[in-house]
């Protein structure tokens, strides 16, 4: 196997991962040609997003390690995810140039973020620490409470009255709405679940509200329907495994 050079792009990190937990799915990954973001080469340069990514990455091999089902159940899924690789592939390359719009930008809004609110560059604990010694002083707590309110006003302004803003709000809701129908097409609704869709930003007042909702609600949906899924897959295997033992001990009477 290649050595690879360290980089902290997004890409380099996530194939560096596929090659030591699954190189199968990084393999068909690099056969295809499709279109990369620059978004979460951005997004990872914030160090907490980059904690958060780091963090999730190391539950989902511990939950993936603890039990051989799971893992069975997990390895079929990244199978399944190269395959859905190489079929997007072609269809998004048809889409180049909306998504590109779309990368850049979601770059000028995190770009604009972090001029407006430098802490984000901070790593998490010198946040932690700098809101614990802040808040410690009792008299500080009114004032706390009314720079957020001020905050979320102000950031509501910059999203609504701004190119920036609202371009902003269109990438997320053309995003979002993609993400939701691949969503769907990949990991099909139960017959008991609600099936909700994400609703484009015009239907809220609350601009930066809508926009935590609506990451929330595709991350709680990708969420359910993995689990699901596994847990599907995991009772199928079990009654397979319990079938074929059944069998055996019938052919040895």
């Amino acid at each position: 196997m290649e050595t690879l050079q360290y980089d902290h792009s997004f890409i380099g990190r996530i194939r560096r991962y596929c090659l030591e937990h699954y190189p199968r799915c990084i393999m068909a990954a690099e056969t295809m040609a499709a279109p990369q973001m620059q978004v979460f080469d951005k997004l990872l340069q914030i160090p907490l997003v980059d904690y958060a990514y780091s963090t999730s990455a190391g539950v989902y091999q511990k939950v993936k390690g603890c039990n051989g089902i799971i893992n069975l159940a997990l390895g079929s899924a990244e199978g399944a995810a190269s395959l859905a690789m190489t079929a997007v592939a072609p269809v998004a390359n048809h889409f180049q140039g909306p998504i590109h719009y779309v990368d850049s930008t979601l770059c000028n809004g995190i770009d604009a973020i972090q001029q407006k609110i430098p802490m984000v560059k901070e790593p998490p604990q010198q946040i932690i620490e700098n809101a614990k010694n802040y808040v410690s002083n009792s008299a500080a707590v009114e004032r706390v409470q009314s720079m957020t309110y001020v905050g979320w006003e102000k950031a509501n302004e910059v999203l609504s009255t701004t190119t920036v803003g609202n371009m902003t709000l269109t990438g997320l809701d053309t995003t979002s709405s993609i993400a939701d129908r691949y969503i769907d097409y990949y990991l099909p609704a139960s017959e008991d679940e609600e099936n909700v869709h994400p609703h484009p930003n015009s239907e809220c007042e609350d601009k930066v509200l809508h926009a935590a909702h609506t990451v929330g609600a595709l991350s709680a949906k990708v969420s359910r329907r993995l689990y699901n899924t596994i847990s599907r897959r995991a009772s199928r295997t079990t009654s397979e495994c319990s079938d074929a033992s059944s069998h055996h001990t019938s052919d040895e009477e």
